[in-house]
């Protein structure tokens, strides 16, 4: 079992977990008017049941799929660069891979089916195509990789949605199409229209990180995938400090609650650039191939934190949630290595 957690990169979850919170609490708080928790919670099961664990088991077959045929993709590689892994260690069978790599897309399409019918099939049926582009032909290729990683992400915090309910994932895709230009009569919250573009640029920029770990490349482009991933925590974090919230628990005289939220937002922010942000300038500022590596790993579990400063934009409480995450995915991540 360990072998397969290991193949699976279960640490990795949370950041599917985080993405997922984060999703659902912009698009129902980011609006302003009633923050009572009841009102996500209405949502996730106002006539639909148990549909949003659909959601998550979809999301968590999309990310196990794409971590186990990436490493099927990369089999003869990894016999000289990573000869103890699981697959080219004969520790997990290829014939037993391929089988549960099979069993994990299958997977995916029947629960986002379940989930939210045709529409869910055909958006988790993109989420999957492009983490399986990636594997099996992108990432491979300077900058298209990490452009077709970002879009991974970036179109599963709109799959995401579909814990809402499928009227969410059609606002959001309609505003997203807004907000990139083309027309819409949707109008949405800068956090719920621009979510997946900060998330997918984010993503965009640890991938391009991560390129440079594995292949030559210049200081220039180490320093435009670290602004990749430093915008949109700068974005966030102008998000919490115009959060609609302040405004509101200001004119209810919750003072309290009002600093509390202000501090946890100053807090996921400090808290990011400590364990994020330092070994990602440190990369960039010395320029060394072996710094690239801590630095992806920092980034990456830095995704939760960008989450939860995202989410507190929109209800402190998600974000207290999300952050909460943070110290499962090191742990986990410390104890169940890949390599």
């Amino acid at each position: 079992m360990l072998e397969w957690l290991r193949l699976g990169r279960v640490s990795g979850l949370f950041t599917i977990l985080a993405n997922l919170a984060a999703a659902a609490a912009i698009a129902t708080y980011a609006t302003g008017g009633n923050y009572d928790l009841k009102v996500i919670f209405g949502l996730l099961i106002q006539g639909r049941g148990a549909s949003f664990l659909w959601v998550i088991a979809a999301s968590t077959c999309i990310f196990l799929s794409g971590m186990l045929w990436n490493d099927l993709a990369d089999l003869e590689r990894d016999r000289t660069l990573h000869p103890r892994r699981p697959l080219v260690s004969g520790t997990i069978g290829l014939a037993a891979a391929y089988g549960v790599g099979s069993a994990l897309v299958a997977g995916v399409l029947v629960c986002s089916m379940l989930a939210g019918g045709g529409l869910a099939f055909l958006a988790a049926g993109l989420v999957l195509s492009l983490a399986l582009l990636y594997d099996f032909a992108a990432k491979h290729v300077p900058w298209i990789g990490s452009l077709v990683m970002g879009s991974v992400r970036a179109t599963h915090a709109l799959f995401a949605l579909f814990l809402l309910g499928g009227d969410h994932f059609l606002r959001a895709t309609a505003g997203l199409l807004g907000w990139c230009g083309f027309a819409t009569e949707v109008q949405l919250s800068l956090g719920a229209a621009i979510y997946p573009l900060l998330l997918g640029c984010y993503v965009f920029g640890v991938t391009l990180v991560s390129e440079l770990e594995s292949r030559s490349g210049r200081r220039w482009e180490l320093s435009f995938a670290a602004l990749c991933i430093v915008v949109p925590v700068l974005i966030a974090m102008g998000m919490v400090a115009t959060a609609s919230w302040i405004g509101h628990w200001q004119q209810q005289g919750s003072y309290l609650q009002l600093v509390s939220s202000l501090f946890l937002g100053l807090a996921i922010a400090a808290l990011w650039w400590w364990r994020a942000g330092r070994p990602l300038f440190a990369a960039v500022r010395i320029g060394r191939r072996g710094l690239v590596g801590p630095a992806v790993g920092a980034t990456l579990g830095g995704m939760i934190l960008f989450d939860a400063l995202i989410a507190t934009s929109a209800h402190p409480v998600a974000g207290l949630a999300i952050v909460m995450l943070y110290p499962l995915f090191v742990w986990i991540g410390r104890a169940i290595r890949m390599d």
